[in-house]
């Protein structure tokens, strides 16, 4: 029969053993929900990406629709017909806004290289935009469509 020192001996093995093995559980549930968070986070960023790629297939329309309208005939602009193309437009780019995209690109806005895209540069007060020759876009704080701008050299 064993001696109480060697079942105090024991039961202190054993509380050692069961410490030991909680903080193993504690940890492995951390682990795991570190595990669900990260997943949670790349299907998130995976979701951005496929949407931003659909976006961007988009672009092309809406620019085609945008360059349209711009240059509509003064005798077609109070068609109904046109007033329709004009609305799926403006339906198109309000719906993909409500999704998260944004416009880039405002005269008088510091150039952001990550944002805006410099084809010509002019006179005017320097780094900053002084004409929008194509909106940008950003969807979800990622840029997805630099602007096209004229940026000011400096000179006045």
């Amino acid at each position: 029969m064993p001696t109480k020192t060697q079942i105090e001996l024991e039961l202190e093995q054993l509380k050692k053993e069961h410490s030991a093995l909680t903080e193993t559980a504690k940890r492995a549930v951390a682990d795991l929900q570190n595990f669900k968070r990260r997943v949670d986070e790349e299907r998130s960023e995976l979701r951005i990406f496929a949407n931003a790629e659909l976006i961007t297939a988009l672009f092309p329309i809406i620019d085609n629709l945008k360059r349209a309208e711009g240059n509509l005939p003064e005798e077609l602009t109070d068609n109904e017909w046109v007033k329709g193309i004009q609305s799926i437009e403006k339906q198109l780019v309000d719906t993909l806004t409500s999704l998260g995209l944004e416009e880039t690109g405002e005269v008088g806005e510091k150039f952001d290289p990550q944002l805006h895209e410099a084809v010509m540069q002019d006179t005017g007060t320097k780094d900053e935009i002084t004409e929008v020759f194509e909106k940008g876009f950003s969807f979800k704080g990622r840029s997805i469509k630099p602007a096209k701008v004229k940026v000011g050299d400096g000179s006045t």
